[in-house]
């Protein structure tokens, strides 16, 4: 396989320091300034290898998207066997499904998407997919949900997961609160499978609701 050129490398390492900078000081505060030093290199050579703050913010956005739709195929293509696997990938700490620096820099991305219409139409984009894809794992938990309770659920299970991830800055290692997120996203399931009458394998009962201690605030 042939090398990748020094240029693409560059910018490689110019696009992760972006990314790096976004999610610790947000859009404005992802400087030229701060993005050369994490990079390591000049500031003139940030629009060489990358183009302007524009090109830059954009191909961030793009690349965050991208990020994101693999990440969702991977969610909906997992054979859970059950509510509490679905729940343990979405709330525990060994979470993989997006990162806490990810969602730093998709609410960055979300601020500026309220004056940049090509910024504005990737993170619909992104949305939509995200929706989709937890209305698919949803589906396949409660196949004869009706389609609409099922877009409801997975809304609000969205809104809980974005709601952990976007507050870790200030509640890493509060196992209280990592637990009544996981149990309020536990109680919208479990309406879900009353109201469907589905037996779904690996449902307790509502008041087992939170998760084993062992393995929340690691």
């Amino acid at each position: 396989m042939p090398r990748p050129s020094i240029k693409s490398e560059r910018k490689e390492e110019i696009l992760q320091a972006y990314e790096r900078c976004m999610a610790l000081y947000g859009v404005e505060g992802a400087t030229q300034k701060r993005i050369a030093e994490e990079a390591g290199i000049a500031r003139p050579l940030l629009r060489h290898h990358v183009g302007n703050n524009e090109e830059l913010l954009l191909e961030a956005a793009r690349r965050y998207a991208e990020r994101c739709k693999v990440s969702m195929q991977e969610l909906a293509d997992y054979p859970f066997s059950g509510l509490e696997g679905l729940l343990d990938v979405l709330f525990l700490d060994n979470s993989d499904v997006t990162s806490p620096a990810d969602t730093m820099i998709a609410t960055g991305l979300i601020v500026v998407a309220q004056t940049d219409e090509r910024i504005k139409a990737i993170m619909s984009d992104w949305f939509d997919d995200i929706q989709n894809k937890f209305e698919q794992v949803l589906t396949g938990l409660f196949p004869s949900a009706e389609k609409e309770e099922v877009a409801s659920i997975a809304s609000g299970l969205i809104g809980i997961y974005f709601n952990l991830d976007a507050l870790f800055p200030i509640k890493k290692g509060d196992v209280d609160f990592q637990k009544r997120s996981y149990r309020a996203a536990r109680i919208l399931l479990m309406s879900l499978n009353s109201s469907t009458g589905d037996s779904c394998r690996g449902n307790s009962s509502p008041d087992n609701s939170s998760p084993d201690n062992s393995n929340v605030g690691a």
